[in-house]
């Protein structure tokens, strides 16, 4: 029977509600996703005592949080708080508050939230060696990952919020303004001796600052993908950011597109903590990861013995086909088909990278459209693949896997190539073509969906490919289905087919 659970995150700035429901093999989906900016780190006092009005805001927020779990029968939340109630001196009041309403708040340490960063992280964007920042509205989180393993961690008691409040940042950023924050912040990261091991890695952000960066180049570029998760930024693209922002007064920011205003008050602070941590460790790019804390409490429910998991891309699409109902085993038998075919075809095919990713996703995820309707179910696939939470993918390989499991029935999807061209290359294009033919032979060699094809053997010769299928019974639906392609395989190979 499946399980729903609650997490709050009761953050510096915000307070945050994932209701999630966990199923067969500890898959899951996300039931709904709430956010309150509360700003309970504003409400500090120079004494670090949360303002009364701030509590009973906060009290007011997670009274509604707290009903709505009850509403969906929630087996369990699990509520945190950071950085802002973690300093406050009036802490044991407002946690008496929380306990009044039926929740139990714990209070993370600098080192528990920079660790579920981490969990987070690990188990949804596929690296081994990383520097992670996680800015908050009153706490910094930077953690150095080696080998898929937590090294070092710290938690700074500064973020968006407090960095503002600090150095006065109520308009345009001042030159003395700007340099006393750019010498705090290189201060504060160069008493960081392991730092220097993070030289060159790739940088993960978290937190809403650092997506409302990726919301802003989104918006700059016409990124054609909705996704903010695994949404790539280089270092000029920051500068250019900051400097934008720097230049401008909050009315101004509020006018910039992709930055909320809600955040423009608090943004310039945050981006220049970015900014000045990637020109420190010569880092070129910055990944976004949509994830954070609730995640990695998410994460940290359902993992045994804390362990990250093996293989995220396999977990992220056995939870896709759970929830969508999919007949799993038919996904698997296609993907195996695919893959053989895909090896046989080998000097055919031409890549400069790995093709496993996306020979797994588009294969496994290529019938999810059905359970939209299946006529045209290959259209509402494509759809779903661009549209879903897939972990382990860059957004290249989402593209790709995208068409080319929309590829699978004769009326193949065309490319907007003008639309994706950020994405992907002129040559993918050619890539597209010719796995979306392999995905629609093997499709066509399960057409009767009992898997009676339980392998095939190729042979390529100068002129023509003949496919021998290995049955366990009857196969003539499905070679008759194969050799339907044969002219697009003429085009595409320029071979002719034969399948026996």
């Amino acid at each position: 029977m499946n399980k729903k659970v609650g997490i709050i995150d009761i953050g510096s700035n915000s307070v945050r509600l994932l209701l999630v429901e966990i199923g067969h093999k500890n898959s899951f989906r996300v039931i709904n996703e709430l956010k309150e900016y509360v700003r309970l780190g504003d409400g500090l006092d120079k004494d670090d005592l949360l303002s009364q009005e701030k509590i009973d805001l906060a009290i007011k927020t997670l009274t509604t949080y707290k009903n709505i779990c009850d509403s969906f029968q929630v087996s369990k939340i699990i509520a945190v708080a950071t950085e802002a109630v973690r300093r406050a001196k009036n802490r044991s009041d407002f946690l008496s508050k929380t306990r009044t309403i039926g929740l139990d708040i714990k209070v993370l340490s600098g080192t528990e939230e920079a660790y579920y960063d981490y969990f987070s992280t690990i188990n949804t964007i596929d690296i081994d060696n990383a520097l992670i920042m996680d800015i908050g509205g009153a706490s910094t989180e930077i953690i150095l990952v080696k080998n898929r393993e937590l090294v070092k961690s710290i938690s700074f008691p500064f973020g968006a919020i407090t960095l503002t409040e600090r150095f006065g940042i109520n308009g345009v950023l001042l030159e003395d303004q700007e340099k006393s924050l750019t010498n705090f912040l290189k201060k504060k990261l160069n008493s960081l001796e392991w730092l220097k091991e993070a030289k060159g890695f790739p940088l993960i952000g978290i937190g809403g600052s650092i997506r409302t960066i990726g919301k802003i180049q989104k918006k700059a570029v016409v990124y054609p993908l909705n996704l903010i998760h695994n949404f790539e930024i280089q270092i000029e693209d920051i500068i250019s950011i900051y400097n934008s922002a720097k230049s401008k007064n909050n009315i101004q920011r509020k006018k910039i597109k992709g930055l909320s205003a809600d955040r423009a008050d608090i943004f310039v602070g945050a981006a220049a903590l970015v900014k000045t941590l990637m020109e420190l460790c010569s880092i070129k790019k910055i990944q976004i990861s949509r994830n954070g804390i609730r995640e990695g409490l998410l994460y940290s429910h359902i993992c045994k013995n804390q362990k990250p998991l093996d293989d995220i891309l396999s977990f992220s699409i056995n939870n896709i086909l759970v929830y969508q109902n999919s007949n799993i085993n038919h996904s698997q038998h296609i993907y195996d088909l695919f893959k053989s075919l895909c090896t046989s075809f080998d000097s055919l095919i031409v890549s400069n990278f790995s093709l496993n990713k996306i020979i797994k996703t588009s294969a496994m995820l290529h019938d999810i459209g059905s359970n939209i309707t299946y006529y045209f179910h290959h259209k509402h696939s494509l759809y779903m693949i661009l549209n879903s939470q897939i972990y382990g993918l860059t957004h290249r390989e989402l593209v790709l896997s995208a068409f080319i499991a929309a590829s699978h029935r004769d009326d193949n999807i065309a490319v907007n190539y003008q639309q994706y061209k950020m994405i992907i290359n002129k040559e993918d294009l050619e890539l597209i073509k010719k796995l979306g033919l392999l995905l629609r032979l093997s499709e066509s060699l399960d057409k009767s969906m009992t898997s009676s094809v339980s392998g095939v053997t190729c042979d390529i010769h100068s002129e023509s490919v003949i496919i021998t299928t290995i049955s366990k019974g009857t196969d003539f639906i499905e070679i008759q289905d194969a050799l339907l392609a044969s002219e697009s395989f003429k085009t595409v190979f320029n071979k002719k087919l034969y399948v026996v």
